[in-house]
């Protein structure tokens, strides 16, 4: 009887995929890299692609097509030209293989063979079959207020592709971390991880973990896996879904039945951090205590649709759920009105519901020429009919704007600034394990309720793959209040009670890639901390260190 659920849902996808015409179909795997992202929004900034990034990873065979199609263009400038080729020179895989009516003979190739041309540690393709396998390695030496920290990273990363429908991936990388230590990792921009148990106090052990199988059909895919899934366009954070909580189980429905609409959909497995204490029970021994603990399942369910308006002008608009105790069908699956059931399923009682969000947003690019525009606004609860009165409004919701400018004053300088506000209790519910969280770290902007953030910043690149950040980050922090105080208090506390600090942090980052995901990087920042009382802090921080990324 507990997976009677399955039966309709494998139904309802072998039903969508079997409607579908699947010729002219590529298999697809995804792209964690930063770096190639940015490069990406820039020529989508300029006007030469329409790059679709509101959800990321990306597929990697949609980067290798926007590749494809910039290397015809004849207004790239020589930077532009130089970093393209050196994109395109490490999709070999992509490249000839899995496209249509193409026949591809096998190749095999690895790093000590060309380790001049070959980036990657090892390649196979033929015409049904394609893998990459590379390390992941870093090694990093950071001073914190003159004090070490010593981050030492190793793993292994693989991705491919069996025939023309099926992509699959996977990396795993072990990271020990010695001398200063941040082991809460809740109010910064640093992603957040599960410890692992350490006899040695001086030492911070974690790993992190992401798989994917994906099955792609003419006009979407599904995907099944573990990895962070980001939602928005933020360069300092995202109101939705961004890296700080760490990765999850998830299966997800992606859909695009016209160039002007994409439809999607994600159902995810999250850690509630809460015990339950009626499922938990003793072992019979006295090992570790003697008692087996039990979380309180929890779940999330997230679909959007995002439609293309006009070239360049995009809007996106959707909902989210966080439920928890036992699945429900009706939220596994992506046509659901999440809310609508919610408030149906018992009566409407509060007691026995989920916590539901619903969210808008858009993007311009190049209608303001080399001009990048956009804003989200999420809304965790609001009272349409008082909104605007301040005696009974229940306006918790974030919003942010930004805006970005290519080739700024000279040829590749890009100038950004983005604002981010979150209202008083934003991503958080009476019922914990129904926070807006997983493994107790948010789902969504890492900055949290009560807070608003400037984030300016400069990025230059004087040659191909060296990449030079200048920024500064402005917060101020207000207190979480109580959960009485967010569902009962008249009037709300107003934005910015309770006042716990001020922040300003101005930073430098330097970036140079030797191949397309291995380089060496060098950071220093300086954070001044106002509280609102005591002492003020100041933490000055540099560090320098070597790594192959992610794929």
């Amino acid at each position: 009887m507990k997976t009677n659920f399955l039966k309709p849902l494998f139904v309802f996808f072998i039903t969508v995929s079997f409607a579908l015409n699947f010729n002219q179909v590529t298999a697809q795997t995804f792209s964690h890299q930063q770096n190639l992202n940015q490069f990406l929004e820039l020529m989508s900034q300029k006007g030469f692609i329409d790059y679709s990034d509101l959800i990321k990873p990306i597929e990697r065979t949609h980067i290798f097509s926007l590749l494809q199609e910039l290397n015809s263009n004849k207004n790239l400038n020589e930077v532009e030209k130089k970093e393209l080729a050196f994109y395109i020179e490490s999709f070999k895989l992509e490249d000839g293989s899995f496209m249509p009516n193409k026949i591809v003979p096998p190749s095999f190739s690895h790093f000590f063979k060309k380790p001049f041309d070959q980036q990657h540690l090892f390649l196979y393709k033929d015409k049904d079959f394609g893998i990459l396998v590379d390390p992941l390695i870093i090694l990093d030496q950071s001073f914190i207020n003159g004090h070490s920290l010593n981050t030492q990273s190793t793993g292994l990363q693989f991705l491919g592709y069996a025939g023309k429908h099926i992509g699959f991936q996977f990396s795993f990388q072990d990271i020990n971390e010695r001398g200063h230590i941040d082991t809460i990792r809740l109010d910064n921009e640093l992603p957040g991880i599960v410890r692992k148990q350490s006899t040695n106090p001086k030492l911070f052990n974690y790993s992190q973990m992401n798989a994917t199988l994906s099955y792609k059909f003419s006009k979407g895919n599904i995907v099944v896996g573990q990895d962070q899934n980001i939602f928005g366009y933020g360069r300092s954070g995202n109101l939705v879904l961004s890296d700080k909580s760490p990765a999850y189980p998830f299966y997800a429905f992606n859909y695009q039945p016209t160039k002007w609409l994409k439809f999607n959909y994600m159902h995810a497995w999250l850690q509630s951090g809460v015990i339950d204490s009626a499922a938990s029970y003793s072992t019979g021994n006295s090992v570790y205590g003697g008692f087996r603990e039990k979380y309180i399942p929890k779940f999330y369910a997230i679909h959007s649709v995002e439609i293309t308006a006009m070239p360049g002008l995009k809007f996106n608009a959707g909902e989210s759920i966080v439920y928890s105790d036992q699945l429900e069908l009706p939220y596994m699956l992506p046509v659901t009105f999440f809310k609508a059931f919610d408030n149906q399923k018992y009566n409407d009682n509060i007691l026995t519901g989920s916590n539901g969000q619903i969210f808008l947003g858009f993007s311009s690019r190049n209608q303001i020429k080399r001009t990048h525009i956009y804003g989200q606004l999420f809304i965790d609860e609001i009272r349409i009919g008082s909104m605007f009165n301040a005696g009974t409004s229940r306006n918790q919701l974030g919003y942010q704007l930004g805006g970005i400018i290519a080739d700024a004053l000279i040829p590749n300088l890009t100038l950004c600034s983005e604002y981010t506000r979150i209202n008083p209790f934003v991503y958080r519910n009476f019922i914990p394990a129904q926070n807006y969280t997983n493994s107790n770290f948010t789902l969504g902007d890492w900055m949290g309720a009560n807070s608003d953030r400037l984030w300016l910043s400069a990025n230059y690149r004087p040659k191909a793959q060296l990449s030079l950040t200048g920024y500064m980050m402005f917060i101020n922090r207000g207190g979480a209040g109580t959960i009485e105080q967010q569902y009962f208090a008249v009037p709300q506390p107003k934005f910015g009670y309770d006042p716990q600090y001020k922040r300003t942090k101005l930073g430098f980052e330097a970036n140079y890639s030797f191949w397309n995901n291995v380089g060496v990087r060098f950071a220093a920042s300086q954070t001044l901390q106002k509280a609102s009382t005591g002492a003020s802090n100041t933490i000055r921080e540099a560090s320098l260190g070597i790594f192959w990324n992610k794929f």
